[in-house]
């Protein structure tokens, strides 16, 4: 797990990329410019993410956010980054956010 939390780490850090389950701070005024969280049944932090990058760089602070590892431990390291990576990868490309949280497990 402690591969997963290096790269999650570079990736938040040098491409700007963090992920809702990291914790998302931004100050309220930004978040309704914005226009809030996107009305996305999945997928709406990436959303919400790739709108602030827009806004410059996205700062990433120095403390540390507690999140379960369940899912990690369930399908294991490799299936769950295979799987998330194809869920971005299908959102990019235009796979309805409904079909994508099927993908994730979600109803």
């Amino acid at each position: 797990m402690r591969w997963v939390e290096a790269g999650v780490n570079w990736r938040s850090r040098w491409l700007s990329l963090p992920y809702g389950d990291q914790g998302l701070f931004l100050r309220a005024e930004t978040f309704w410019e914005l226009g809030g969280f996107p009305l996305l049944p999945f997928m709406e932090d990436f959303e919400l993410v790739q709108r602030l990058r827009h806004l410059g760089k996205i700062a990433i602070a120095p403390g540390a956010v507690r999140t379960a590892g369940r899912r990690w431990q369930k399908l294991g390291i490799i299936r769950t980054t295979l799987l998330n990576q194809a869920i971005i990868l299908g959102y990019r490309w235009g796979v309805p956010p409904e079909t994508l949280a099927s993908w994730y497990g979600r109803r």
